[in-house]
């Protein structure tokens, strides 16, 4: 498995706190069978911000240190989530923020309440700029939810991704249902672990690849979790 959003990279973000941290995450996700990460720090005026050059550098660090210390080889890809706002193209523009690995493909992310015409507005934006936009953890955004409303974002060359941890495991409501329902529909174009840290938001496949083995056709399944990730990283469309 390929993992397009992690925050994997210590001491940047709310993610992991140091190298240590960073090593036992790998670890977590190497055992569940993932075998490349993309580093997606966050990017947004909340945070302090870290440049291209210090986020490359640290994901050759963590590649590095996980091949001196863990037995399997596990590739690291540089990126950003990036929390959209109007300067975003212009960021993009300039270099100052990451694509996915030098891609077009640009991870995304929006406040859980923001209205459902602002994210269809900026993923339309994105798209027309040459870039491919990809909605983070879109089972957040509670007004993607109604009829027909992930097929106009998609209709404007947007992506969706998902978190494996709402797909199946301790929680089961409305989001998972939700998730369900996309994934069944095969509206969904990447999972991802959103690995934080080695407590509460840990790397966690188990339970949702159990439920989609068991619903999913394996065409599918193998697209969402590979397959895409791997044209992402090729910078082709998926």
């Amino acid at each position: 498995m390929i993992d397009i959003h992690s925050h994997i990279l210590p001491g940047l973000d709310d993610g992991s706190s140091d190298m240590r941290e960073s090593i036992h995450m790998l670890r977590l996700a190497a055992k569940q069978g993932i075998t490349q990460v993309v580093a997606t720090p966050h990017y947004s005026h909340s945070f302090q911000n870290t440049s291209p050059d210090q986020i490359r550098r640290l994901c050759r660090e963590v590649q590095e240190t996980a091949r001196r210390q863990m037995n399997t080889e596990i590739l690291i890809w540089p990126g950003q989530e990036i929390m959209y706002d109007g300067d975003m193209l212009n960021l993009l523009a300039k270099r100052s923020i990451l694509t996915i690995a030098d891609s077009r493909y640009v991870l995304t992310e929006f406040l859980p309440s923001a209205p459902y015409s602002y994210i269809y507005s900026a993923m339309r934006e994105i798209s027309l700029e040459g870039y491919i936009p990809i909605l983070a953890h879109a089972e957040r955004y509670i007004y993607l939810r109604e009829k027909d409303r992930v097929d106009e974002i998609k209709s404007q060359g947007a992506c969706i991704q998902v978190n494996f941890r709402r797909i199946g495991g301790k929680w089961y409501d409305s989001t998972t249902r939700w998730c369900r329902e996309m994934l069944r529909s095969q509206r969904i174009d990447f999972l991802g672990t959103d690995m934080h840290n080695i407590k509460e938001r840990r790397p966690e496949t188990g339970a949702a690849l159990e439920w989609m083995r068991k619903h999913l056709g394996r065409g599918y399944l193998s697209k969402i979790l590979y397959r895409n990730q791997q044209k992402v990283l090729a910078d082709e469309k998926i």
